[in-house]
């Protein structure tokens, strides 16, 4: 099974113990997260890391959500794990990018 990352929550997770990173909601969720030997890390499936990983967060743009997507021009599918934050972002970008087209078409009628 090929393990993907989960670039922005692991990254963070990562540098939740250094001592510059500013204190923010999410940093002090990690600091009362449960802490898991190596063994026992390597015993999980990434569904359950991620389980684990959204019971420690307090909000819910925090929380990781997986999906299977395919690639494209292939049959082939690859998990993708963003935070509920980021898939939020991703849509309001989505639909002010479609807002933006629509006002560029002008009038159908051919009259202004």
């Amino acid at each position: 099974m090929k393990i993907i990352p989960i670039p922005a929550v692991l990254a963070l997770a990562m540098a939740a113990g250094c001592s510059s990173m500013p204190t923010s909601q999410t940093t002090k969720d990690l600091d009362v997260a449960p802490v898991y030997t190596q063994e026992e890390k390597d015993a999980m499936t990434e569904e359950q890391k991620v389980a684990l990983y959204n019971e420690s967060m307090s909000q819910e743009k925090n929380k990781v959500v997986c999906r299977r997507e395919e690639v494209l021009g292939s049959h082939f599918r690859k998990t993708v794990c963003k935070t509920q934050g980021e898939i939020d972002d991703e849509r309001r970008a989505a639909q002010d990018a479609m807002g933006a087209g629509r006002g560029l078409v002008g009038d159908p009628t051919g009259s202004q």
